[in-house]
């Protein structure tokens, strides 16, 4: 019997304001790198659709009008968000565009100090449950805004990776969400690294979705206090947890994305909460202390 050579083809760029990278093992170069093109085309259309740093993807007419018929992964990635919220009793909240403007994440991270400032308060609860309408409609209340980037950026991955199913094995990430199915070019499972400034763990297996959190990256100092992208919704503010990193393996690339941050806003508590069997942790707390979460 002939052995089949596995080769692996890559992609990278930036998409969404992050570094995206796409891994394909095959035995068909010709059909991988096809797969490549598509599944990057197809990160490409999810950036489209609901990035908010591109004033004419969807969703940024979204948030300037209140009001659109959407496309398909606009109505989802709303969805989804409002699942999220529910689920998470208020802590994942995409209402946070006005916070993250206040503290001058607007375009892109701050390059230096952007002096004192107020918090916002606690955001008030919402129901979401008739923002979007079965015909497609979507419609906010006045003045609300959606930042759509956690669950827009697993959703994004997991559509990429349908592109390169049916090959040897096949990589998403974009930055930190990874799913990883099958083997690499060696026939070996993936090895996914826990990077807490460095190495802390390591992940293994032919069908892996991880993703990390931090305070560390997108951060910035507001009147000389730490500031970073990731809002607690209960103050308006950055969260100042216990936790500054935490990377989840989970079933899906939306649970872990979604487990990741509330363990950041929330802290330990939270795996409690959402955490499951089929859950696992890494942790890195301010003081660099790290250890692993599991049930």
């Amino acid at each position: 019997m002939k052995l089949l050579k596995l080769v692996a083809r890559s992609w990278e760029d930036r998409i969404m304001g992050t570094d995206a990278r796409l891994v394909v093992v095959t035995d068909d170069p010709a059909s991988g790198h096809r797969a490549l093109v598509r599944a990057a085309e197809d990160l490409q259309a999810t950036e489209k659709a609901l990035s908010r740093f591109w004033e004419h993807s969807e969703l940024s007419r979204l948030n300037r009008s209140g009001t659109a018929v959407s496309g398909e992964r606009l109505l989802i990635a709303v969805r989804e968000a409002a699942r999220a919220y529910r689920w998470s009793g208020g802590l994942l909240d995409p209402r946070v565009i006005l916070p993250l403007e206040r503290f001058g994440y607007g375009r892109g991270v701050p390059d230096g100090d952007v002096g004192e400032v107020r918090p916002t308060g606690p955001l008030p609860p919402v129901d979401m449950s008739g923002w979007a309408e079965e015909s497609g409609r979507i419609s906010l209340p006045p003045g609300t805004r959606l930042d759509l980037a956690g669950v827009g950026k697993a959703l994004g991955v997991g559509w990429a990776a349908a592109h390169l199913a049916g090959h040897a094995g096949l990589l998403v990430d974009v930055g930190g969400d990874i799913l990883a199915l099958g083997t690499d070019e060696r026939g070996e499972p993936w090895n996914v690294t826990a990077m807490h400034r460095e190495p802390v763990g390591q992940f293994s297996g032919t069908s892996l979705a991880v993703a990390t959190s931090t305070t560390r990256k997108r951060a910035w100092t507001a009147g000389g206090r730490e500031a970073h992208h990731l809002i607690d919704p209960r103050t308006g503010a950055p969260a100042f947890g216990e936790l500054a990193y935490a990377t989840v393996a989970a079933p899906t690339i939306l649970e872990a994305d979604l487990i990741a941050k509330l363990l950041v806003i929330e802290g330990r508590p939270a795996f409690e909460r959402f955490g499951g069997e089929r859950v696992r942790a890494v942790v890195t707390d301010r003081g660099g202390k790290t250890e692993v979460l599991q049930a």
